[in-house]
Parts: C-alpha cells; sequence; structure tokens
C-alpha cells in the first residue's frame, strides 16, 4: 500500500509541537496539507514543512487528496471538523476530548461506524511503557485486587490572553476537561474497569479566568474501586510529581513523572502480601522494584496504530466509544456544578 497521506486541522500547538512530527516519523504515513483559521499560523506552519497551507477546511479537503484527517483545534470544533472530513470520506484522528459534550462524541462516532472509517481520539498515555507495565502487574495480580487508585495531574496555566482553554464557549471546561479526562481515561483503560459513581468539587481560586482551575474527582468503579484524581492549572510545574498511584490487596504500583506528553519517570512496584493483622502495627520499609521510562515518543505510538489498522483495512472503535465514555462522566461533573 501505498503511504497514507495526512490532512491537518488546526496546524498550530499541539500539531506542530507533537503530531506533525509523529506523522513525518512514521514510514507509512506522509504529511500533504496543513490548515488553520488564522492566516500567518496556517502560513508559518506550511512553509515549515513544506506543504501546502489553508484557512479553510473545506478549501483544503477539495483541493488536495488525502487519507486521513488530524484534527488538533479547540474541543468546541471537533464535531463540525471531524464531520466534514467525514463527508469528503477520510480517516480522522481527532484530539481528546472527542467532542463538547458526550451527546455529539457519540453522535460522531456512530456516524464513523456507519460510513466504516476510522476514528481515533489522541489519548496517548495509555502508549507509555510504564502504564503499559502497570496494566500487565495489575492483570497478574502483582498487587492482588486493586482497592484503591489515585491521580495527580498538573500544569502550571496561568492567565493568557485569548487562550481559548481558558474560554468555557471554547474549552467547555477547565482543568477537568484538560487534565482530568486523560486521568478518566487511563484509570478505566487500567484497571479494564469503568467508573459508575463519581463527585467532584472544582473551583477557579487563583487565576481570573472563567473556567476551573482546579478539581478533585472522588468516584466508584463498577467493580468497587475507590479512586481520586487531582486536576490543577495553579501548582507551579516544579512542584509536581504527576503521579499515579494504584494499591492493592498485595502491594502497590506508584509511578512518578509519567502523566505528561513524553515517556518520561519511573515507576516502583512492590509485591507485599500480608496473612495476620498486625496488631503492633509497626512498620518496616520494603524496597520496590523500580523501572524507568523508556523515553519513547508517546504521538508516534498512537500514530503508528492508526495507520495500521487504515493500512490493514480495519477499524477498531472501542477506544472511540471510550471517549464518548469519559465525557458522559465530566458532563455529570460539570452539570452537577460542584463549586
Amino acid at each position: 500500500m501505498s503511504k497514507i497521506r495526512w490532512c491537518v486541522i488546526g496546524a498550530g500547538g499541539i500539531a506542530d509541537r507533537r503530531t506533525i512530527p509523529a506523522i513525518l516519523e512514521n514510514k507509512e504515513s506522509t504529511l500533504v496539507a496543513v490548515m488553520d483559521r488564522v492566516q500567518n499560523v496556517a502560513e508559518t506552519v506550511g512553509k515549515k514543512y513544506g506543504v501546502p497551507y489553508f484557512t479553510t477546511e473545506e478549501e483544503m479537503l477539495k483541493k488536495i487528496d488525502c487519507d486521513a484527517v488530524y484534527i488538533g483545534t479547540p474541543v468546541t470544533c471537533h464535531f463540525d471538523q471531524a464531520q466534514t472530513a467525514l463527508a469528503f470520506g477520510k480517516h480522522v484522528f481527532v484530539e481528546k476530548p472527542i467532542a463538547f459534550n458526550a451527546k455529539a462524541g457519540a453522535e460522531l462516532v456512530q456516524a464513523f461506524k456507519k460510513a466504516g472509517k476510522q476514528l481515533t481520539v489522541g489519548y496517548m498515555m495509555k502508549y507509555h511503557n510504564l502504564h503499559e507495565k502497570a496494566k500487565f502487574l495489575i492483570k497478574n495480580g502483582e498487587i492482588g485486587q486493586v482497592n484503591s487508585v489515585r491521580a495527580q495531574f498538573t500544569c502550571w496555566y496561568p492567565d493568557i490572553p485569548n487562550a481559548w482553554r481558558q474560554k468555557k464557549s471554547l474549552g467547555g471546561g477547565g482543568a477537568i476537561m484538560d487534565l482530568g479526562v486523560h486521568c478518566i481515561e487511563l484509570l478505566e483503560y487500567l484497571l479494564d474497569d469503568e467508573i459508575e459513581s463519581v463527585k467532584a468539587f472544582y473551583s477557579t481560586r487563583t487565576f481570573s479566568y472563567e473556567v476551573e482551575d482546579g478539581g478533585v474527582i472522588v468516584f466508584k468503579t463498577r467493580s468497587g474501586v475507590l479512586g481520586h484524581i487531582d486536576v490543577n492549572f495553579n501548582i507551579p510545574d516544579l512542584a509536581s510529581e504527576s503521579k499515579l498511584e494504584l494499591y492493592g490487596s498485595k502491594g502497590y504500583i506508584i509511578c512518578k513523572g509519567t502523566l505528561g506528553q513524553e515517556e518520561t519517570g519511573t515507576l516502583a512496584h512492590l509485591y507485599a502480601p500480608q496473612g495476620d493483622y498486625n496488631a503492633q502495627q509497626s512498620r518496616e520499609m520494603s524496597e520496590p522494584c523500580v523501572y524507568q521510562g523508556e523515553k519513547g515518543n508517546l504521538y508516534e505510538k498512537q500514530i503508528d496504530d492508526f495507520c495500521q489498522l487504515i493500512a490493514n483495512g480495519k477499524t477498531d472503535y472501542f477506544y472511540a466509544d471510550r471517549a464518548v465514555q469519559v465525557q458522559e462522566i465530566v458532563d455529570k461533573i460539570y452539570n452537577e456544578k460542584g463549586e
């Protein structure tokens, strides 16, 4: 099969920093055009990669023959732009969250299923080698029955003029919509379980924008795992360990520095089954096994998976459906107004 030809909608930001380089690294892919509604962004990125550039998706898709479209725009644009790409018969890779709300996300997935075109959502953290290691350890009983989990994910995000993530109408929400969705999706992946009950508190405490700059999510999964997610835009990057913790009846898994855009950090695993009750509650420290991040490229890994599906003439909507479920949880959180 010839190379998969990519067009990009939303050429700045994450597309330029992460996804376009990942597409170019993929041996089965080639970049054929970029589009951004901001003229100078479209021109700058187009010239940077030596491809035609446009300011409307319709013009690009009419003039450029491609197989797949990457969408890296504000979430409020995802639904319409994905539908436009589908109308031109393209496979679509859209950044998270899938859509502004779960209803729109579900409609989008159904449209792609009906058309037989692949729809993938950019939740890349499941590709981290240490998260894959954690999933393997859990599946093989290396921490026993998982009973308690916690994720802490932060990003220092001060007031920035015209930042779309700081506007409710464009981003849909703040720290929960931007960071919390990653934690929800990753924990459901690791546990092979779904969040059934959820409660959250959030506020805008440090900055002046209209979306929340911090939130705490408490949940229970269908199997009974209890969990807790902290997400913040108001904690300095160096003051957060970006920690993922999973505690079971026979031990723990603690990942540090793994929640982010790079395959870095460590995983500490302790297998410590216990028999009788320790009435003295005297505890000795045990040394865990420690594993390192591989410093690979998470974005290349997810592009590889997407391209393999297309090259093999297959579709897989499991994670697109999960992206809708994640959005259902977020919708519930915001609808309950947990200030």
